[in-house]
């Protein structure tokens, strides 16, 4: 499992960004086994050519399938590393994950001090990360996915650009947009007005407009558009359980493909890492 840490230009955000690619391309035991077959066989440079040529390592594997994975509020792309598993779930499932930072930003343009975030993760950094790295680009091999603020941009963006994404997972995703009025509070930052409408613009014409999943979802069905499979799971001690449950039900009435799972847990890591797999094993399935 190879961890790589990337610093790039990006002309989305028009600035450097970093973010971490996890690619299953080593393997432990392949390796023992090609170091054994090199000692046996070695000796001299014929015969060690030859050895390498009937086990060589890394062996060559097809394009990737890849989830790119989005962190929550107040995170980054160091998350998944930090706070769970990931590298040995993506290597027991052969996926290549890859981890951008969105800053506080919902995964959301913002036009007026050019952070198109959400082209960004939509668009940008799925070609990026092909050119870079040998990941599929086949849509039903590439899924987006994300935890809270994460799994809003993912659901949103998923939703967007509906033709790269064939698969969406959204973790107790921040659904705050049917609510506005009665979640506006200044003890925290980001339910405070200012920063909401920093964020979303004008509170009062985001439900409907292309910052609503649902809508999305029945845009791209009216206009016939591919349809991505959606994962979506909450804690039942979730505050944000109800509008997640709302949601998937408005998605699945639009006629996609949506699974909904709630488990015991929170808004927090512990729920996470028990959802996370879970959701993985949904992707490769």
């Amino acid at each position: 499992m190879a961890l790589i840490s990337v610093d790039y230009f990006s002309s989305s955000l028009m600035r450097t960004t970093t973010l971490e690619v996890i690619l299953p391309f080593d393997n432990q035991g392949e390796a023992y086994a090609t170091d054994s077959v090199m000692r046996r066989e070695g000796g001299d440079l014929e015969r060690d050519l030859k050895a390498w040529e009937s086990r060589p390592y890394p062996p060559k594997q097809a394009p990737y399938k890849t989830l790119f994975l989005l962190h929550g509020i107040s995170g980054n792309h160091a998350d998944w590393i930090s706070e769970t598993r990931i590298r040995h779930w993506a290597e027991s499932r052969g996926i290549a994950v890859v981890m951008p930072s969105g800053y506080n930003a919902f995964y959301l343009d913002q036009p007026e001090v050019h952070n198109y975030y959400g082209r960004y993760v939509g668009q940008e950094l799925v070609e990026v990360a092909r050119r870079m790295f040998p990941l599929s680009d086949r849509r039903e091999d590439t899924f987006i996915g994300g935890i809270s603020m994460g799994a809003y941009g993912a659901l949103r963006n998923g939703l967007k650009y509906c033709e790269t994404f064939g698969s969406i997972v959204a973790l107790s995703s921040a659904m705050v947009i049917d609510g506005f009025e009665q979640i506006v509070s200044d003890d925290l930052f980001f339910l405070s007005r200012p920063f909401l409408e920093r964020t979303f613009g004008d509170l009062s014409h985001v439900r409907g407009s292309d910052k609503d999943p649902a809508r999305l979802a029945a845009d791209l069905v009216y206009c016939d558009r591919p349809r991505p499979r959606i994962f979506m799971s909450c804690g039942n001690q979730d505050p944000l359980a109800e509008p997640n449950r709302v949601l998937a039900r408005r998605m699945r009435d639009t006629g996609l493909d949506v699974t909904y799972h709630e488990m015991n847990g929170g808004h927090d890591w512990e729920f996470w890492n028990s959802a996370l797999p879970e959701a993985l094993n949904w992707l490769v399935r």
